[in-house]
């Protein structure tokens, strides 16, 4: 009778686990998927501002080429500029982490020893401003 008990009690141990364990899988699904909504709504802003930082450094540049402002309100808007984009960029690499976390809690395999088939292509670098 007591072996009848053991497995009794283990089979409802494994149940209990599984439910405790389907409900922290949730909670963390709906941690990611918050985090996913947060940063497209992120993308969306940070994209508005980059354009607009952008458009004063253009404006800015414009001015300082006819001698209208000095090297150093130039420099201050190309600043501005390259951080707001450098933010956009940072937020859409958040972006694709959380829906790799996303793919990972969904049960989705993940082999990081496994390499691409193509290698990336180098980007030319150098300022885009």
């Amino acid at each position: 009778m007591k072996a009848a008990h053991r497995g009794t009690v283990g089979i409802g141990s494994i149940a209990a686990c599984l439910i405790v364990s389907d409900c922290a899988v949730a909670a963390e699904v709906e941690t990611v998927l918050v985090r996913i909504d947060s940063t497209r709504r992120r993308i969306g802003d940070a994209t508005v501002a980059a354009r607009n930082y952008r458009a004063s450094f253009n404006a800015a540049d414009s001015n300082w080429r006819v001698g209208g402002a000095s090297l150093l309100d130039r420099e201050d808007a190309r600043r501005s500029a390259q951080s707001a984009e450098v933010s956009l960029i940072e937020i859409r690499r958040d972006s694709v982490g959380y829906w790799i976390a996303l793919y990972k809690v969904l049960g989705g395999g993940w082999h990081a020893s496994i390499a691409p088939a193509e290698p990336l292509r180098e980007r030319p670098k150098g300022n885009l401003l």
